[in-house]
């Protein structure tokens, strides 16, 4: 039976604050060596996503921009995939959500017709971005370089901004740090039900399991067999309704490391 590894990255696999995965490191390479597939399922963007794969090595399909689309490499599975995909030099790619161009004229038009202030990636240069994320101007530049989402850095919202969203098509998605909009239509459950069903067509017989830290993490909890919440920083879990999780002691990278032994014994 093949085992597979949903995961969330900041707060889980990586640091909340230094966005590290060196506490994660020593568990990824143990998966890696007992074949067990590791498939982040992020908020992060493709190019995040990227640097973060090439660094640990993985291989693997990958899900971005709160299930927006999924990234798998080309002759990943061995048979054809059997949804509408389009073709990057590097990838088959599933599409579930919108581009980001539609999410920037709405949110461009009702921040104006609502009188808002908030500022979201595209109004503010890589530097500023780094100071309010804490990420390093070149992983701010990453994180700029959006293809499904855009992501509210600061400022004020409104009840009507998010009933326009929803209005048009779109959610408004709390992360660890900041909310994110992306398409209605975009879902990370959805998009573990996909790579499940190709998983399962290349291997037979498969066993999920899902990591994560936030609310934003229960799609992808409901859609494996074991679902597992790490501690958040101020050592308390996420409260999560309609979705069985089993609590684990240990902050971001230290549980992490705890449910992969699990996973690696179960």
């Amino acid at each position: 039976m093949k085992k597979i590894v949903y995961t969330d990255l900041d707060g889980t696999l990586l640091d909340l604050k230094s966005y590290s995965f060196m506490q994660s490191i020593g568990a990824i390479e143990k998966l890696k060596s007992a074949r067990v597939p590791v498939i982040f399922c992020s908020s992060k963007t493709r190019k995040e996503q990227e640097f973060y794969r090439k660094s640990v090595g993985l291989k693997t399909p990958f899900i971005v921009e709160n299930g927006s689309a999924i990234y798998i490499p080309k002759g990943y599975f061995s048979k054809p995939i059997p949804y509408n995909t389009y073709q990057t030099e590097d990838y088959e790619v599933i599409c579930l959500g919108k581009s980001v161009n539609a999410i920037r004229q709405l949110l461009h038009a009702r921040r104006e017709e609502l009188r808002l202030n908030f500022d979201f990636y595209e109004d503010l240069p890589a530097e500023e971005v780094s100071m309010i994320t804490g990420l390093d101007v070149k992983s701010s530049r990453r994180a700029m370089q959006r293809d499904y989402s855009e992501t509210i850095l600061r400022g004020r919202t409104s009840k009507g901004l998010y009933e326009a969203l929803e209005r048009e098509g779109f959610q408004s998605i709390p992360g660890s740090k900041f909310e994110t909009v992306i398409s209605a239509t975009a879902d990370k459950g959805k998009a573990v039900d996909i790579l499940n069903e190709l998983f399962l067509s290349e291997y037979g017989q498969i066993k999920t399991y899902g990591i994560g830290d936030s609310i934003n993490d229960a799609e992808m909890l409901a859609s494996v067999q074991k679902a597992f919440l790490v501690q958040r920083p101020n050592g308390e879990w996420a409260n999560i309704d309609d979705v069985f999780v089993k609590v684990v002691n240990g902050i971001g990278p230290r549980g992490w490391t705890k449910v992969v032994e699990q996973v690696l014994n179960g």
